[in-house]
């Protein structure tokens, strides 16, 4: 049987009542017939049931016995997926019909290994993510994230990564910047690999492109600003703990010693107030970040090894990206 061009997976925690209209616009996209998986993180409300009664025979249903987490379920997912091209979707996100067909002529640039598409709110006014970038404190930048849609976001311009909830790679790519079988960190869990990946990427010589004309709806929920500190306090602890040690996790594989003494105003900046909030409020979060100390023994390891990585495009960059959002023209050179 002909391999299919592109899979979309769609890795399900509990999600019941969101996934079915994911599903449904993964199997509605024209000109383009896509393999459908989803994986399921060993949810209890019945998620993988109601995907395969609602869509028997069209979806490949995947049962996971444990809560893998995003990197570790969407690992696995990714080695059962047949695609050339692999677009990756949360349950709280819905393609528009024409998603496909308008990223994955991006492609066409052999050094192309990462699509980003225009990802907005249901309100359809308010940008949730049109493409990542990497801050100099170190954050995440989603650009647009939570403001209206403004001139730059409708040109197609280079990235550094798309944002997990609908982001598009190509397999010969992962299979060049993964770690052994692991294309995402398993250390992270959740929150931040997709940057990292984009990270990891660009060091191997691949980029990552934002096409506006492939568009999406993220749910999301929430509301604060990104990279606000009120959302670290309002969410759980163990999941604050994620969030920020997969930041040091990524500072502490790719960044550089003069890249950090640069930007050091700004990192310590953030990480003062950070913490300045955590210990006041969510004191726990210390002790489950120190909780990963084998995960940052293991980051040094994976930096050791970068160190000697060649790949497709020859040896694996030994600096740092722009920090900061790129000028909107595709010919820009990050």
């Amino acid at each position: 049987m002909e391999s299919p061009k592109v899979s979309v997976v769609i890795l399900t925690w509990n999600s019941r009542s969101l996934v079915g209209d994911a599903v449904a616009s993964a199997l509605a996209q024209q000109g383009v017939e896509p393999e459908v998986l989803v994986a399921d993180n060993a949810s209890e409300d019945g998620t993988a049931d109601e995907v395969a009664l609602r869509f028997p025979g069209r979806v490949r249903v995947i049962r996971f016995e444990r809560n893998e987490g995003y990197a570790g379920g969407y690992n696995r997912a990714l080695a059962l997926a047949g695609g050339e091209s692999l677009l990756l979707l949360n349950p709280d996100a819905r393609l528009a019909p024409d998603f496909l067909a308008r990223a994955l002529p991006a492609f066409a640039d052999a050094r192309v290994g990462i699509v980003a598409g225009r990802l907005m709110r249901a309100d359809g006014t308010t940008v949730d993510s049109a493409g990542q970038f990497l801050a100099r404190s170190r954050r995440v930048i989603d650009r647009g994230y939570g403001s209206p849609l403004a001139a730059s976001a409708e040109r197609e311009c280079p990235v550094l990564s798309a944002c997990g909830a609908a982001a598009l790679y190509r397999r010969a790519m992962i299979d060049d910047v993964s770690d052994g079988d692991d294309f995402f960190d398993p250390d992270y869990f959740a929150f931040h690999e997709d940057l990292e990946v984009g990270w990891r990427a660009w060091r191997a010589g691949w980029t990552a492109v934002y096409v506006p004309d492939a568009m999406a709806i993220h749910l999301r929920s929430g509301g604060v600003a990104a990279g606000a500190l009120g959302r670290a306090v309002a969410r759980p602890a163990w999941m604050t703990a994620h969030i920020v040690k997969n930041r040091y996790l990524a500072m502490l594989r790719h960044d550089r010693l003069g890249a950090l003494l640069l930007d050091a105003p700004f990192i310590l900046g953030r990480d003062l107030a950070l913490w300045s909030v955590l210990l006041a409020r969510k004191p726990a979060t210390l002790r489950l970040v120190a909780g990963h100390r084998d995960a940052f023994r293991r980051a040094l390891a994976k930096r050791r090894a970068d160190a000697k990585r060649r790949g497709r495009f020859g040896p694996w960059r030994h600096a740092v990206p722009r920090r900061g959002v790129w000028p909107a023209s595709r010919s820009a050179t990050p």
